[in-house]
């Protein structure tokens, strides 16, 4: 939780005012007391001039900071020129040093104070960059937080990307209502409607509402099972007005309530399985159940035709079920003329 927070509070756009107020205040702390230990010796008279010289000590570090925020680490560390970005963080932490030796130089002569340091020289300078460690450790850590919240985008961008393109898959490989089923559906009715016009109309209600259940109710991720099973008894039960040697038994447990399933999940079997009954001039029978075992819920649908799917077929309703359980959430058996598949972990 603590993570999530403190990941948030770096990246989100929301809090880029408080990051950089938080920046302020703990460099304005810094430059307090950097000041003041400078000046440690003679603070009882120097005291009236800290918070100026505070002020002044915090826009040289943020000016460095900042230019090392936004320039130097997106023109050359983000580059891969870190030649040039090492250069660039020892000129800050030079011009950091020859501030703080400067100003203690003129401090110190303006209002007469002795000097701790003998001489103003290359010497000393050298001995004072063993000081700037904190200097060194805020220039390297505001770089790594740059890298940070780079890298955390990028990935942000790349989860999204993938995350659209499963999407699109997923609704490529979503199964339609076939345009040979819708058609002879259509040419059925247009032939009822002078013989038989009750039958006609009845087909044709059942017709709206699979389209209506495909258009509408499919473009969420998630659909409840009892629509589902409303959309597959429908559609058999057209299949069965239709051809008359089709039959088909249809059971669902009534322990099965509020189970929400992607949707079109289950049809592509009996669509598949119904196109090679049609090419068959014997009697054909099917049977399709939903029953619960455990945590699973087990789909059934076996024909008396000797095969059910074609390995295609099977191959694009297996690659739909690996997007939308990626971690082994289902099992799926095609034998012959009988599939089964079990989607685990499913409350009933």
């Amino acid at each position: 939780m603590l993570k999530s927070k403190l990941y948030n509070f770096l990246i989100a756009p929301k809090y880029r005012i408080w990051r950089h107020i938080l920046f302020v205040l703990a460099f304005a702390l810094i430059s307090f007391r950097q000041t003041s230990y400078i000046f440690r010796d003679k603070i009882d008279i120097v005291q009236d001039y800290i918070p100026l010289l505070s002020l002044i000590t915090l826009t040289v570090y943020l000016v460095s900071l900042y230019a090392n925020i936004y320039f130097f680490v997106p023109c050359y560390l983000l580059n891969k020129k870190y030649k040039r970005y090492l250069l660039s963080v020892f000129a800050i932490i030079f011009i950091q040093i020859a501030y703080l030796l400067i100003m203690e130089y003129v401090v110190r002569n303006e209002l007469g104070l002795p000097h701790k340091i003998p001489a103003y020289n290359l010497f000393t300078f050298i001995q004072c960059i063993p000081s700037s460690t904190i200097n060194m450790m805020c220039i390297l850590g505001t770089s790594a937080t740059v890298l940070f919240k780079r890298q955390a985008m990028e990935n942000e961008r790349i989860t999204r990307i993938e995350q659209e393109n499963i999407k699109s898959e997923l609704d490529r490989l979503k199964e339609q209502l076939s345009p040979d089923f819708l058609s002879k559906i259509l040419n059925k009715t247009s032939v009822l409607v002078t013989t038989d016009p009750r039958k006609a109309s009845d087909m044709l209600m059942r017709l709206s509402g699979l389209l209506r259940y495909q258009l509408y109710d499919c473009n969420r991720d998630r659909v409840l099972l009892s629509a589902e099973v409303n959309f597959i008894r429908s559609y058999l039960e057209l299949e069965k007005m239709y051809n008359s040697r089709f039959e088909y038994e249809f059971t669902v447990d009534k322990k099965l309530k509020d189970i929400f399933i992607p949707p079109m999940l289950f049809i592509p079997f009996i669509q598949h399985a119904i196109m090679r009954i049609e090419n068959s001039d014997e009697f054909i029978s099917m049977h399709v159940s939903f029953t619960p075992e455990k945590n699973t819920l087990l789909f059934i649908c076996r024909t008396s035709n000797k095969v059910l799917i074609s390995e295609v077929e099977l191959y694009a309703i297996k690659k739909r079920l690996d997007l939308i359980y990626p971690d082994e959430g289902y099992f799926l058996s095609v034998v012959h003329n009988e599939a089964r598949l079990q989607l685990k972990d499913i409350i009933v």
